[in-house]
């Protein structure tokens, strides 16, 4: 595996990243099955790679606060930088920044400045010439299919939003995860 400088990433880099196949990697090997464990609460980092471009390592990140924030995110990573690609929030509060530059994708305009509260599910991407991750959209205006989070199945319904997510960025490891037993 020979890491590429990411330098500045373009949007259409971006999305061509988000689009690779991409397999759980576990002590430098590809894994075709991953199995976990949920706990209260889940955090877990996991390292990926494309097994059609192995010059790029990606991170998943998976986090839940005591108070159910949940954040699934997938990051790009080099020698020199650790760039965000996308992340569903739940349960999370955010700002959308104010200027709309020449790269910004006509998608986020009518978001410009918005406020998120923790009620508004977002889904951030990349977006070339801003900080990682500060624009994101509803997730009610998105195609990824979960839009909220079952509070009277919440366990259930996370285990059904990683799985999104997975198949969102491209997965293809096998990946079971054995619910919280309650």
């Amino acid at each position: 595996m020979n890491q590429k400088s990411l330098g500045i990433l373009t949007n259409e880099q971006a999305d061509s990243l988000l689009g690779l196949p991409k397999k759980v990697l576990r002590d430098k090997e590809i894994v075709d099955t991953l199995s976990l464990d949920q706990t209260f609460p889940f955090h877990t980092r996991i390292e990926l790679i494309s097994p059609t471009d192995d010059e790029f390592v990606f991170l998943w990140e998976i986090n839940q606060s005591a108070k159910n924030t949940i954040r699934i995110s997938l990051h790009v990573q080099d020698n020199d930088s650790n760039i965000g690609l996308m992340r569903v929030d739940f349960n999370s509060g955010h700002r959308n920044p104010e200027m709309i530059s020449d790269l910004l994708p006509k998608r986020f305009h009518v978001y410009a400045g918005k406020q998120f509260s923790n009620d508004d599910h977002h889904i951030h991407y990349h977006v070339e010439g801003y900080k990682s991750l500060a624009w994101a959209i509803p997730l009610v205006d998105d195609p990824f299919k979960m839009k909220t989070l079952d509070e009277t199945n919440f366990n259930n319904s996370l285990i059904n939003s990683i799985y999104q997510f997975a198949q969102a960025i491209n997965i293809e490891t096998n990946i079971t995860i054995n619910p919280l037993l309650i």
